[in-house]
């Protein structure tokens, strides 16, 4: 399996805390609102802050990003962008 490339910018990158690593925001496309997406350190599967996950653990922004949903384990490497 070939390994999935994020670039995330640099400005919106988070440190990592207890629970996740990999942490950045992205933008809502249809409001002003920013979500966090991150990796769970524990499992390896990714997340998002948004509604869509929070609820139904599927979101736009993870199948976006080539991201798997339902907290399926994935490594990605993450580059700076623009």
């Amino acid at each position: 399996m070939a390994n999935l490339i994020i670039y995330k910018p640099a400005d919106r990158c988070l440190p990592d805390n207890a629970t996740h690593t990999n942490r950045f925001e992205i933008k809502s496309e249809s409001s002003e609102r920013m979500y966090r997406v991150a990796q769970k350190k524990s499992t390896g599967s990714w997340g998002c802050s948004c509604p869509g996950w929070v609820r139904n653990r599927k979101c736009k922004h993870l199948i976006a990003l080539g991201l798997p949903c339902y907290e399926v384990p994935f490594e990605a490497t993450l580059k700076a962008g623009e």
